[in-house]
Formats: C-alpha cells, structure tokens, sequence
C-alpha cells in the first residue's frame, strides 16, 4: 500500500483506497460535534440566560433543590450545570479542547439521569432516560475519537492537513 500522507507518527496515515473512508469519519465527527454542540448551546443558554422560552438560572436552581442534591446548595449545581453545558456547547460545537470538553457533558446528563429521567424510564415519550443517553454516546463518540480534522483542535494542535503547513500541489514540477 503506498502513503498518500506522511505528516508524522501522531496523523493517522492514509493509504491508497482509504481516502473515501478517512473522509467520511472526519466529516461523521464534524457533524456529531455540530448536533451535539448546537444542542447543548441550546440547553444551556435555556438554563443560565432563560433564552428560547427557558427557565433561567432561579427557576432551574429550583427545580434542582427539589431534586435534593447533597454536598451543595441548589444554586451552585444550577451554575455548574448551565455553564458546563453552555460553554461545553461552545467548545464542541467549534472543536476546541473537544475530549475535555465533553467530559462536563456527560457527567452533566448522568446527573439528570439520576435525579430527574431515570425513574421514568427509558421511553422519551414518558419523560424517560433515552435522550440523555443519546448525548451521553455522541459525548463519548468524541472523547473516544477526538474532533477530527475539521476543527480548532486540528489547527492549534497541528493534525492532518495542518501538520506540515502549505504544501506544493501533488507532482507538479517545481519551476526552474
């Protein structure tokens, strides 16, 4: 098999007849990141700001005393929850620091599974468990595989096509 890259021992090397499925796996990482991204994004600016018709930070910090967390007051869990899906949002969504980033994430819905779906159940359609497990595996997906090649990380952290800089195109001659 001949090397179509040779950017160094932390690229992934592709090979001859893989370039389809190379592709495919970066943009399927790129498009769970902008679903998962856009979705916390979502959540999280629900939480903390009380936008698109959300609770804002009181009434959520409410509901979470409700739910009898130990250890702090309801309105410290309400900030660490809304933040951490805000920002982690922010992060996945543009691919930067993507593996940290996710971790808040899934802590954040086993949370919500323990305290709030998990006594429903698994069916969505009972208010169960089932989208949160959802986001917990595209939350893992990312930590597993990283952000791929389309990202922030990509770039600050020199991966792909961003490890060696411009290069000349294929097997053009130089000029003399």
């Amino acid at each position: 098999m001949t090397s179509i890259s040779n950017a160094g021992p932390s690229v992934p090397r592709l090979v001859a007849g893989s370039g389809n499925s190379a592709f495919a796996t970066h943009l399927a990482l790129l498009l769970l990141r902008l679903l998962l991204g856009t979705v916390f994004i979502y959540h999280g600016a629900q939480k903390a700001f009380g936008a698109f018709d959300g609770t804002g930070l009181s009434a959520f910090a409410s509901m979470l005393g409700k739910a009898g967390l130990p250890l702090l007051p309801a309105y410290a869990w309400a900030v660490i929850a809304a933040w951490s899906e805000f920002l982690g949002g922010c992060l996945v969504l543009i691919g930067l620091l993507t593996r940290l980033a996710s971790v808040p994430l899934i802590v954040t819905m086993l949370v919500a599974i323990a305290t709030v779906t998990g006594v429903n159940g698994l069916d969505n359609q009972r208010h169960g468990y089932e989208y949160n497990l959802a986001l917990i595996a595209i939350a893992a997906t990312l930590v597993l595989c990283g952000a791929g090649l389309v990202s922030v990380d990509a770039v600050l952290f020199r991966r792909g096509l961003w490890a060696r800089g411009a290069q000349p195109a294929g097997d053009m001659p130089r000029p003399q």
